[in-house]
């Protein structure tokens, strides 16, 4: 079995991951499983046999370019660099629990979210209900965000189909998830029924809670599928631009009237200079 440690920047190393198939693929293609953004890695990257790799595209091993074809042991551990992302390989410990599918797709998109910024956040938006059309992005991993119409919860929303705390959403390093907290009129992913139990939630899921619906955001999925991220939606009428929203354009009228004063200024100056 291989444990995988991926770190980039001047952030800490995402959780490990250890797979025990025989043939593991590095890259950024559906197909590989370990997924890198497509911006620093080939389809097809790395290869490893057992505890032998191989490079399918170039790549800077232990600090030294090595070329495509070139091939080695895993040893004690290798480091393979990805632009600013850094892969240690090793031999998993012993003991180790082979990382399960889910968790290796969720730091994929993790990654992803490292790269395009904070704007790649997955996010819920009110499609139905008060406070349409308002978005509120997710924290980071391993954070909860409670909806209720209680001051108890992290989303106050003033529905009475709403319990007080009505539903947890989690953005963990297995993905994003949802969890009933006992709510009167329930909470429904896509037509089924939540319970205590953790569900988990795929771009576009529908969140409906009593009569209100929800839509459930992750542009980071968009952009591992190879397809265009949509733009974030603009403010409503009335509401004020969030901090990385563009200044309203100047009014034409604002220009004219600075023409006006500037010519008037250099009448006056003149007239003073001529007296």
């Amino acid at each position: 079995m291989l444990r995988f440690e991926i770190s980039f920047a001047d952030h800490g190393a995402l959780p490990a991951i250890d797979i025990a198939d025989h043939a593991v693929v590095m890259g950024s293609g559906e197909a590989a499983r370990i997924r890198l953004p497509a911006q620093v890695a080939r389809a097809a990257h790395v290869r490893f046999d057992g505890q032998t790799w191989t490079l399918c595209a170039e790549a800077k091993l232990g600090g030294l370019w090595r070329a495509a074809g070139d091939s080695g042991s895993v040893g004690h551990g290798t480091i393979i660099e990805f632009g600013t992302y850094r892969v240690r390989v090793s031999a998993a410990p012993a003991g180790a629990v082979a990382t399960p599918p889910q968790r290796t797709e969720s730091l994929a998109r993790e990654l992803v979210r490292s790269l395009l910024g904070e704007g790649a956040a997955p996010s819920l938006e009110i499609e139905r209900g008060p406070g349409e059309g308002t978005r509120r992005a997710l924290p980071p991993p391993e954070a909860t965000l409670v909806i209720g119409r209680g001051d108890e919860a992290a989303w106050v929303i003033l529905d009475e189909d709403l319990s007080r705390t009505h539903v947890e959403i989690r953005r963990g390093w297995d993905g994003v998830t949802a969890v009933d907290l006992g709510s009167k009129n329930g909470t429904r992913v896509d037509g089924r029924k939540l319970s205590a139990e953790p569900v988990l939630l795929r771009d576009g899921a529908t969140l409906t809670l009593g009569h209100l619906v929800m839509r459930f955001r992750d542009p980071a999925e968009h952009h591992l599928r190879g397809e265009p991220v949509a733009a974030p939606p603009q403010a409503r009428p009335g509401t004020l631009p969030g901090p990385h929203a563009p200044l309203p354009a100047r009014a034409p009228w604002s220009f004219y009237a600075f023409a006006v004063i500037a010519v008037l200024a250099l009448v006056a100056l003149i007239w003073i200079l001529a007296s």
